[in-house]
């Protein structure tokens, strides 16, 4: 995903969620081709996984399921502004793309206005 879109850094909390779920997963499979793993260990990491995000609504109207779909539709009005092509209608990699360069144009727009 860096390599498309190297603007989208993750952040450090991110990237030690995806650390741990890696250890989980090599203890998880050097279990299955029969080296013993101790289930604290496991155990562990799954405590620091469901510790690391606080739970969230999905549904309802202040679900993560509805303020997504408010914030696409949101970022799709921002982009039809600078592209004829509608965002709606782009692939994945295109409407990224898009994205980045419409903020990189409008962070170029306010240092000359600033």
């Amino acid at each position: 995903m860096a390599l498309y879109f190297p603007a989208q850094k993750e952040s450090g909390k991110i990237k030690q969620q995806y650390l741990r779920l890696k250890q989980r997963a090599i203890l998880l499979l050097d279990n299955i081709v029969g080296n013993p793993v101790k289930p604290e260990e496991v155990n562990r990491l799954d405590g620091e996984l469901l510790s690391g995000t606080a739970p969230e609504q999905f549904w309802g109207p202040n679900g993560v399921e509805a303020k997504t779909i408010v914030n696409f539709e949101d970022v799709c009005i921002g982009m039809q502004q600078h592209v004829t092509k509608d965002p709606k209608q782009m692939t994945v990699l295109e409407f990224f793309r898009t994205l980045e360069a419409v903020k990189k144009k409008a962070k170029m727009a306010e240092r000359k206005r600033g």
